[in-house]
Parts: C-alpha cells; sequence; structure tokens
C-alpha cells in the first residue's frame, strides 16, 4: 500500500482546522486565526509523524491527549481551569460528531453482497473493518458532518436562551383568565403615550372567540381604528369590551407609523420557575393578527418594565 506523507498532513491540516473553528463556533469564542492555524498544524505534523519516525508511546492514550490540550491551548489560550476544560471537552465533542458522521456516511454509501462483508473477526475475538474512501467523499462527508452538527447545536443553544426568557402568563378579564407562554423581549419600549403604560404583545387569536368575526385576519391588513370604527355592526358580545379598547400608536420597522389595537386587561399574573408570582395591573395588551413564534414556544412579548413593576403574589398555602 502506498501511502503519500504530504496527502496524510494537509487532509488532517483541514480537518483539525475545521474542527478547531466549530469548536470555537460552539464556545462563542473568537481565536486568532494564527493561533488556530499553528494548532493545525502542530495536528498535522502528529499525525504524519508515523510514517516519518517510530517514536515509542507517541500515539498512547497519554500522547494523544497531551497533543489535543496542546492544539485547545495554543488555539483559545488557558482563561483558567473551567474554561479550559469546557474548551477541551467542545473540541472532543466536535471530534466524535463529526467524524463519528463521516464513518456512518461511509458504511451507509458502501455496498455489500453479505451482511457482514468488510468485517473480519481475528484468533483473539478482536473485530477489523474494512473502511475506505475517497478524498472527495471523505471531504464532502466531513463537511456535512460539520454542517449537521453545527446546525444542532445552534439551535439547541437558541432554544436554551429562549427557554431563559419564558414566562407564563395568566390573563384575567371580567372572572374569565386565559394562559399563555411569553417570551421577555428586553428591547420591547411602547408604551401608551397619553398614560406612559407599558403594552405587551398578544396573539390575537387567543381570542379569536371573544372578538368580532374575521378580526383576526384583518388585524394583518387593516388599521385598528378602522376595526373600532365598525364596531356597530359588529356582533354584541364584542361590546362587552368596547371600554377596554384602546388604539396605542407605534412606528414600525419600515418607519411608518402604525396604530396598534389594544385591551386592558383587569390584570396579568406572571410566574416562572424560580421566580416568585408577579401581578400587574397597569398594563395595555397588543393584538397582533400573526403568529409570534412558529412553533408556538410563546405566544406574548412581555415587556421588561412588567417584570419590575409588578407585585409578588403570595404563593398559595399547603393544608396541614
Amino acid at each position: 500500500m502506498i501511502v503519500y506523507v504530504d496527502l496524510v498532513f494537509f487532509t488532517n491540516l483541514a480537518v483539525d482546522a475545521t474542527v478547531l473553528l466549530a469548536t470555537a463556533k460552539v464556545r462563542r469564542l473568537r481565536p486568532k486565526k494564527k493561533r488556530v492555524a499553528v494548532a493545525a498544524v502542530l495536528g498535522a505534523v502528529y499525525a504524519a509523524a508515523m510514517f516519518w519516525a517510530e517514536v515509542p508511546y507517541l500515539y498512547s492514550l497519554g500522547a494523544k491527549l497531551f497533543v489535543s490540550l496542546l492544539m485547545v491551548l495554543l488555539s483559545f489560550g488557558y482563561g483558567g481551569p473551567l474554561a479550559f476544560l469546557r474548551n477541551f471537552g467542545a473540541f472532543y465533542t466536535v471530534n466524535f460528531a463529526t467524524l463519528g458522521g463521516v464513518i456512518g456516511l461511509g458504511a451507509l454509501l458502501r455496498s455489500s453482497n453479505k451482511p457482514w462483508g468488510g468485517m473480519t473477526f481475528t484468533d483473539n475475538g478482536g473485530v477489523l473493518l474494512d473502511w475506505r474512501m475517497q478524498l472527495g467523499l471523505f471531504a464532502a462527508s466531513f463537511l456535512l458532518s460539520v454542517w449537521l452538527f453545527h446546525g444542532t447545536s445552534e439551535t439547541r443553544r437558541k432554544r436554551n436562551e429562549a427557554d431563559t426568557l419564558l414566562w407564563t402568563v395568566e390573563i384575567r378579564i371580567d372572572g374569565e383568565s386565559w394562559t399563555i407562554p411569553a417570551l421577555l423581549d428586553t428591547g420591547n419600549r411602547l408604551y401608551d403615550p397619553l398614560t406612559r403604560i407599558p403594552v405587551m404583545i398578544m396573539e390575537a387569536s387567543v381570542w379569536q372567540q371573544l372578538l368580532p368575526d374575521g378580526w383576526c385576519e384583518r388585524l394583518q391588513k387593516e388599521s385598528a381604528d378602522q376595526l373600532v370604527a365598525g364596531l356597530d355592526d359588529s356582533s354584541a358580545a364584542a361590546y362587552a369590551w368596547t371600554s377596554r379598547l384602546r388604539l396605542v400608536p407605534y412606528r414600525g420597522v419600515n418607519g411608518i407609523s402604525r396604530l396598534l389595537l389594544a385591551v386592558k386587561p383587569d390584570a396579568v399574573l406572571l410566574s416562572r420557575e424560580g421566580h416568585p408570582p408577579r401581578q400587574v395591573g397597569r398594563v395595555l395588551i397588543g393584538l397582533d393578527g400573526g403568529t409570534l413564534s412558529s412553533d408556538e414556544t410563546y405566544r406574548a412579548i412581555l415587556h421588561p418594565d412588567l417584570i419590575s413593576a409588578g407585585e409578588e403574589t403570595p404563593a398559595p398555602s399547603q393544608p396541614a
């Protein structure tokens, strides 16, 4: 078998550099490109060294871990024991995920006439796998594995970040209540200009049965003042909330001023695991005709002032 050392070196150079950059992405780090390049060269030299000289224990577990530690240290620095261990763990996680994906794709694309084709059993009970893959297919499989891993980890990270901002909201009006998940938006600064009451946003579909027919759809196309002006032709049930309706001016992303239809509730109760429940009475609920979250993770957007302005409500007493 002919082995081209230069091909081994450059293949490992590209793989190590990609894995280090993917690790930096997962850990949300911005290392210098020169540091990553030096670490990748170290890994490539280590992989190709087996063809140049036979050094005892050079490829033992301890030596591999030592080289990996050096690569992580060169790329991302030390930064303390905890940060260093996290970087080292992320480096091996990316390695296992991406290279495991390469082997899995190679096995998937490989065909054999026998179910045990490509496997050889040794006399002492060992198993040898005949795994061959062309360089182009290896590169494509490796990049696909990196892309899949990064996409999965990025989705999980965004989900975790959203979970830290999720609250449970209970809206109370005329003795009735609705409980929905809501996302705290620290950038929301929408107030009623006259009363300075903070405005939270909610999907109008939550109250679809209570609003006049067609309002949920019309809110996406028509101005809120047109809907309010047509209340005389609406169903009688809609008049119960006439005194609660408000029109809140706001400026859209395109810079055009619009009117938001809002409802004044009796109270809004905010709760979240690890936080005492808070009751807010001074709030308006703006109605959005669309969908705030495609996967329905949340159906309302909270104003940050509601968290600080709410009064803590006592927890219900436990029976003796």
